[in-house]
């Protein structure tokens, strides 16, 4: 005997502000102005995003600011160039508050772009080399922990 389709099964209706695009705990993060690609943690704890940076130094130009730093790709140091934006107070995860310089880049992950506040910190004992925090994902995505690199490889 077939089984009748129950006529009083509502369809669920997903709300627009859950149609988001779901990121993993690590993804693919580009730097367009930099033409460079990092593998980076996914955390919402984060206030803010963060880069591995080491070898900081301010130089102005044309009486503009600019932080000239380190990061490292495949372990090899390659010197990177971004606006100063301003220095700011941050607490790490195990509590301690410091000044970080922030800077302002443009960050993509997969098709979705934005130029984002960044701090920069050595990273270099850590895993991965950006964090990308809630400033960034706000609004945009949703994250599931258990799954990683879900917007391009």
């Amino acid at each position: 005997m077939e089984k009748k389709p129950d006529q009083h099964v509502k369809p669920i209706v997903i709300p627009p502000q859950y149609l988001k695009p779901i990121v993993g705990r690590v993804e693919w993060v580009e730097f367009p102005n930099w033409k460079l690609k990092l593998r980076a943690r996914i955390d919402t704890g984060a206030l803010s995003c963060s880069i591995n940076a080491v070898n900081i130094e301010r130089v102005v130009e044309n009486g503009e600011t600019f932080i000239l730093f380190d990061t490292f790709v495949n372990e090899k140091p390659i010197r990177l160039k971004s606006k100063f934006v301003k220095e700011a107070k941050v607490t790490s995860t195990s509590g301690v508050s410091e000044k970080r310089i922030m800077i302002s880049e443009v960050i993509k992950i997969g098709k979705y772009k934005e130029e984002t506040m960044i701090n920069l910190n050595d990273r270099t004992n850590l895993n991965y080399p950006i964090l990308i925090g809630r400033n960034f994902l706000r609004g945009k995505f949703l994250v599931d922990v258990s799954l990683s690199h879900q917007l391009g490889d």
